[in-house]
């Protein structure tokens, strides 16, 4: 029997940064419109980033960073990690539903 490596794994959903995003605040006790107000950005480009309708950006991971305190490197790494999966599972996917089906037996 083989060794199966965590690397070898793929995950059976991908979550994206948003969903850490939200319970972070949550747990702060921070409002979506009160981040984006810190942020310097419009309060619909949180929304989007939470519902994970939009992407991190550099320039969004350093802002975060400045108002929680969470370095720009985790979320870019998280959201790397994120696009990462949804093609690991595209890929899987592919490959389940391009297998060719079992052979029956014939019947006389």
């Amino acid at each position: 029997m083989s060794k199966i490596y965590a690397n070898d794994l793929t995950p059976g959903k991908a979550s994206h940064p948003g969903e850490v995003i939200r319970e972070e605040i949550k747990a702060r006790g921070i409002q979506q419109q009160e981040l984006a107000k810190q942020m310097g950005i419009a309060k619909t480009v949180i929304s989007e980033i939470i519902n994970g309708k939009r992407n991190l950006t550099p320039t969004l991971s350093l802002n975060l960073e400045k108002v929680l305190g969470i370095n720009a490197e985790f979320w870019m790494n998280f959201q790397m990690q994120y696009e990462i999966d949804l093609i690991r599972i595209k890929y899987k996917n592919q490959k389940t539903q391009t297998k060719k089906p079992t052979r029956k037996a014939a019947y006389a």
